[in-house]
């Protein structure tokens, strides 16, 4: 009886400390609005990206200083595919190689602010 008992009691035990291995800290989870900058070809770029429960929700360009013509091309596809991937390991657009690789360092930035490991550049 006592052998049913004790492995009765373990069993709970351990049943209870693999299920409370599974329950999620929402402590770490980073949410809010964080500015990051980088060197562009011409100039600084500037970004803001918004983060909601540590994932890319929105990214807005607040400055930049490269050819309106290259850069205009980078800022339509490059902020969806980041927030689609949320991940800036994405790639670059053709012919505006060093806008794209600016507004990656600089959504990077942000991320490092947020404290959000942010992919290598």
């Amino acid at each position: 009886m006592n052998k049913k008992i004790c492995f009765t009691l373990t069993i709970f035990a351990l049943s209870f400390l693999l299920f409370s291995c599974y329950v999620k800290n929402n402590e770490n989870l980073v949410s809010g609005i964080f500015e990051g900058e980088a060197q562009g070809l011409i100039g600084t770029m500037s970004v803001r990206v918004t983060i909601e429960k540590n994932r890319i929700k929105n990214i807005d360009v607040l400055e930049y200083a490269d050819t309106p013509g290259y850069s205009d091309t980078v800022f339509e596809y490059l902020p969806k595919r980041v927030i689609q991937k949320d991940s800036t390991d994405v790639d670059l657009v053709a012919g505006a190689t060093f806008t794209s690789k600016a507004f990656l360092e600089a959504v990077n930035d942000a991320l490092k602010k947020a404290g959000i490991h942010a992919e290598k550049e």
